[in-house]
């Protein structure tokens, strides 16, 4: 059986000083930036159907049949895979290299909006709006088809192209609840697959293979009324190195008190 935590969520930074901060960098590094890293490329949320956000550790034996499950499903182009390490294994003596308090207060946020009491591992919130054990991959296919992005209120469309070095992301949503909060955009950085020695303690010697760790992610602000338009450097986001690196958009409703709500549009791009 998975790992359980009764801790309770904390609250996420304010969406509006993180896109403030993160912006004012994009800006100063935009004309130091060096040539492209890829062909210019282009994608729209229209091509995405699902999103699966994992919940994972290094030292949960039960994550692995669901991080592979996962791993094939975010193979396809219509599906979006982010698995978010957390950090509260980490007591049983194994540091996963890949945890991050944030992603531990992510899932926190979820079982609050949800109402899932306790958390577990391995866990899969499919669109923002299901959570499943994520080892059984029709179920996962069900949910997806069951509670598609969106919502009954709003709808939202993500367009990613990059231009040079520059990443330019436009963002629009219809929609919503009157008196709730703008949904948010959400930039996600993952590698598409990480290799990870474990010397000596548990599991001994082993390799662990991790598809589609989560690096960072950060809000870029909220989308209210007019659509966002966003640019950026790519050398900000993507490192050199470190194998394919992934950049997921992500509009997403949030609840008077600031939980994530359903993904309401998604987009992606590797380098």
């Amino acid at each position: 059986m998975g790992h359980r935590s009764g801790r309770e969520p904390n609250l996420v930074t304010s969406r509006r000083s993180v896109a403030l901060g993160f912006l004012s960098l994009a800006g100063l590094a935009l004309a130091a930036a060096p040539p492209a890293l890829a062909g210019d490329r282009s994608v729209s949320s229209r091509d995405v159907r699902g999103v699966l956000e994992l919940f994972t550790s290094q030292s949960c034996r039960e994550c692995r049949p669901a991080g592979a499950v996962v791993g094939r499903l975010g193979t396809a182009p219509d599906i979006v895979v982010l698995a978010y390490h957390v950090d509260y294994w980490d007591y049983t003596g194994w540091r996963d290299k890949l945890a991050d308090r944030r992603n531990t207060a992510r899932q926190k946020a979820y079982a609050k909006r949800l109402k899932l009491g306790a958390l577990v591992t391995p866990q899969v919130v499919v669109n923002g709006r299901q959570a499943l054990g994520g080892a059984d991959e029709r179920a996962l296919a069900q949910a997806m088809a069951e509670t598609p992005l969106g919502s009954a209120q709003a709808a939202g469309e993500i367009r990613m192209r990059t231009q040079g070095d520059a990443l330019h992301i436009r963002a629009s949503a219809t929609g919503g609840e009157a008196g709730r909060s703008p949904p948010i955009l959400v930039l996600v950085t993952y590698s598409e697959r990480v290799e990870t020695v474990v010397p000596g303690a548990m599991p001994a010697g082993r390799t662990l293979i991790d598809h589609f760790p989560v690096r960072d992610w950060r809000i870029l602000g909220s989308v209210d009324g007019a659509p966002i338009e966003l640019e950026m450097p790519l050398s900000l986001l993507v490192g050199d190195g470190d194998g394919r690196t992934g950049l997921a958009a992500l509009l997403q409703a949030v609840g008077a008190d600031n939980k994530p709500g359903p993904i309401l549009a998604a987009a992606a791009l590797e380098f």
